[in-house]
C-alpha cells in the first residue's frame, strides 16, 4: 500500500499491565481500573483530547531534544509501563485545565490550540498552532505535517441533531487486504498517523483507544461537509 506520507519514527508505546500486549498510542481505557473516583471516570469518558496532546508531545519529545519538556522528557523515545503514561497524561490534564466536572464535553479544539501555542512560547519552539476551520484546506494540511513528522490531533465531529444520532465515521480494522468496518465514531479525537494509498481509496491511519484504525477519506470528507459545523468541529490542531 503505498504511503502518500506517514510518521518517520515508531508510534507511542504502551505495555499494557493485564495482557503485556503493546499499545499503538495512549489509551483512556488505563483508568478503568484506577481509583474509581469521579475524576478517573471522567478521563476515562472524556479523555481522548488528552491522549491526543499527550500522544503529540511525547513523539515531538522524541524527535528532538528541544521538545523534551522537564516533565515528560524521561518517558519520551521508549516503551512506556501504563503508570508511566498515567503519569504523562496527568501532567497533561492539568497544564491543559482538567475536564468538565458536569456534562459530558470533553476539551475543545480552541483550548488545545491556545494551550499549545503557550507551551511553545514558554518553550521557545519554532511551532504556532491553530484549530482549523476550512474542509479544502484539510488533507494538504494533514499531508504537509506528517511529512514534517508531527503528529495530526483530528477530531471526529460531534452529531448536533437528533436525527443524526448514531452517524459519524466509519474506523475499519486491516485485515491482510481487505478493510472490515470496526465502529462508527463520533465526538471522538484520534491521531492521525500515516495517509496510505489503496485500489479502493485513500485511508488515513489513526490511533485511537490504543490501537490503529483506518478512516476512509472520501467518506470522512463527505461527513463534514454535509452534516451541521462538520469543517469546524470534525478539523484538526494544524501546526506549522
Amino acid at each position: 500500500m503505498p504511503q502518500i506520507a506517514g510518521l518517520t519514527r515508531q508510534y507511542i508505546q504502551v505495555k499494557r499491565e493485564k495482557t503485556n500486549t503493546v499499545s499503538y498510542g495512549g489509551d483512556q481505557g488505563f483508568f478503568r481500573e484506577a481509583s474509581g473516583s469521579a475524576e478517573d471516570e471522567r478521563k476515562k469518558r472524556l479523555g481522548c483530547g488528552i491522549i491526543a496532546f499527550c500522544d503529540l508531545l511525547l513523539y515531538l519529545a522524541g524527535t528532538d531534544p528541544v521538545y523534551q519538556i522537564q516533565e515528560i522528557k524521561r518517558y519520551s523515545d521508549r516503551m512506556l509501563t501504563e503508570s508511566e503514561y498515567k503519569a504523562c497524561f496527568n501532567f497533561i490534564y492539568e497544564f491543559l485545565g482538567g475536564l468538565p466536572k458536569k456534562g459530558s464535553k470533553g476539551l475543545s479544539g480552541f483550548r488545545l490550540s491556545r494551550k499549545f501555542n503557550r507551551m511553545a512560547g514558554d518553550k521557545n519552539w519554532k511551532l504556532k498552532a491553530i484549530w482549523g476551520w476550512s474542509g479544502r484546506k484539510l488533507f494538504q494540511r494533514m499531508t504537509r505535517m506528517l511529512e514534517r513528522d508531527i503528529p495530526v490531533i483530528l477530531c471526529i465531529p460531534m452529531m448536533l441533531f437528533k436525527k443524526d444520532k448514531g452517524k459519524g465515521a466509519a474506523f475499519y480494522k486491516k485485515e491482510e487486504k481487505t478493510y472490515r468496518r470496526a465502529c462508527t465514531v463520533s465526538e471522538h479525537y484520534v491521531v492521525v498517523t500515516e495517509i496510505i494509498e489503496e485500489k479502493e481509496g485513500i485511508y488515513l491511519g489513526v490511533s485511537s483507544w490504543g490501537e490503529k484504525y483506518y478512516v476512509n477519506w472520501k467518506e470522512y470528507e463527505e461527513l463534514i461537509h454535509t452534516h451541521f459545523l462538520g469543517t469546524i468541529l470534525g478539523n484538526i490542531l494544524y501546526i506549522k
